[in-house]
C-alpha cells in the first residue's frame, strides 16, 4: 500500500513557481500604484502621529486623561503604521522565499 503512494510526493515536488513581472503586461503601472499606496500609508501615519501627539500633549497639559490616552493611542498607531509600511516589501519578499 505504501509503495503505491510513494510516487505522489515526487510528482508534486516537481512543480516550481517563481513569481516574476518580466513579461507581465502593466507591471510598471501596478508597481507605481503600490508606490502611491505606500506614500498614502506613510502620509496617513505621519498625520496620525502629529495629530495624536498634539492631542496627547494638550490633553495631558489640561488634565484630561481620556483625551491623553486617545492621543497616545493615535500617536503609537501612527508609529506602528509607518513601521509596517516601511517593512511591507521586505516582509513579503522574505516570506515568499520560504516556500
Amino acid at each position: 500500500m505504501y509503495d503505491a503512494l510513494l510516487p505522489i510526493p515526487t510528482v508534486i515536488a516537481q512543480i516550481e513557481v517563481t513569481p516574476s513581472n518580466a513579461g507581465l503586461p502593466g507591471a510598471v503601472f501596478w508597481q507605481q500604484v503600490l508606490g502611491w499606496l505606500a506614500w498614502g500609508g506613510l502620509a496617513g501615519s505621519l498625520a496620525s502621529l502629529l495629530i495624536g501627539g498634539a492631542v496627547w500633549g494638550l490633553s495631558h497639559a489640561n488634565g484630561h486623561s481620556m483625551g491623553a490616552s486617545k492621543g497616545k493611542a493615535f500617536a503609537l498607531g501612527g508609529m506602528a503604521g509607518a513601521i509596517l509600511v516601511g517593512l511591507a516589501a521586505t516582509i513579503v519578499n522574505t516570506l515568499s522565499g520560504i516556500a
